[in-house]
């Protein structure tokens, strides 16, 4: 159990994060199951995703993207890969392990109202290898706090993201702002 963070001066550079981790864990892993929330705070990122993509190219031969949320694959069209490798439905069902390999990498949208991927049913998506949280705006900062403040032991979706084994809640500095400023400090990233 470690909860990370990775703090950004902006928005952009809390997207062009996103979309190059996303990029690299293709790269290292051309058979990666990538969860991606499809929350419209998450869209430039994925657009810059995909066009890190284009431009380094990676083996998509085996990806396989599953929409989380409402439908909204169509950004993920643009990687020029097979529609049965893109899974719009993204349910609890169709992440299940049914022999499938687990999720590789889960990357979700942290509301105000501390909402995560679906609404009720977040079982699948805490299984993933690997959690991403992202938030960006003012609006966050109170949710952002809450997690940071949440008990392992206690019961709540914020207690399960930040009891999860790898989770990393990348963030900008509007979202940190009901952090304590050390802590702030200590986790700014200088995006290079």
């Amino acid at each position: 159990m470690a909860m990370n963070f990775k703090i950004f001066e902006t928005k952009e550079l809390t997207d062009i994060f996103a979309a190059d981790l996303l990029r690299k864990q293709i790269h290292n892993n051309p058979e990666s199951i990538l969860a991606l929330d499809v929350n419209e705070d998450l869209t430039q990122a994925y657009q810059k995703f995909v066009g890190e993509v284009k431009n380094h190219p990676a083996d998509l031969s085996e990806v396989q993207i599953y929409a989380v949320g409402s439908e909204g694959l169509d950004v993920f069209k643009n990687l020029d890969i097979p529609s049965s490798q893109l899974n719009s439905g993204g349910t609890a069902d169709d992440l299940d392990n049914k022999g499938k390999k687990k999720v590789n990498v889960a990357l979700l949208n942290l509301n105000a109202n501390k909402k995560v991927g679906f609404n009720n049913d977040n079982d699948e998506l805490l299984k993933a290898k690997e959690l991403f949280i992202y938030a960006t705006g003012k609006d966050k900062s109170d949710v952002v706090r809450r997690l940071y403040d949440a008990e392992l032991e206690g019961s709540g979706m914020l207690s399960e993201i930040k009891s999860h084994r790898m989770v990393t809640v990348v963030i900008d500095k509007d979202a940190a702002g009901g952090l304590d400023q050390d802590i702030v400090e200590y986790y700014t990233y200088k995006f290079a």
